[in-house]
């Protein structure tokens, strides 16, 4: 299991500098959900802006996630078998979020 660590460590800055701006963009709106209806709050999330940043954020946050969590497992779980296991299982496991967000702001853009 040969691992580019350099590679690892850059998408891992990248996604935090993605993630940055777009935290503070989507804790403002969760704010201001607080005031809002249920059909206002639909209605953001149906502009293809909002959703567009909305998926960015999600798929950063998993891809961040991943990479943290492969890390973690790399370096505290000795016996190679585990390792590959516990990635697959993380790799699954985003994968499903993946596709459920993607899914889901489909759902909420165009049907």
């Amino acid at each position: 299991m040969k691992k580019n660590y350099k590679n690892s460590w850059i998408a891992q800055r990248v996604t935090a500098a993605i993630l940055l701006p777009l935290s503070f963009w989507f804790i403002y709106h969760c704010i201001l959900f607080q005031s809002q209806s249920y059909e206002e709050i639909r209605i953001f999330f149906e502009s293809f802006f909002n959703s567009f940043l909305f998926l960015i954020m999600m798929l950063a946050i998993l891809l961040h996630s991943k990479i943290g969590c492969e890390t973690i497992i790399q370096d505290y779980i000795s016996a190679k078998n585990l390792q590959i296991f516990f990635i697959r299982f993380i790799n699954l496991i985003i994968l499903a979020s993946a596709i459920l967000v993607v899914v889901g702001i489909l759902k909420l853009n165009f049907f």
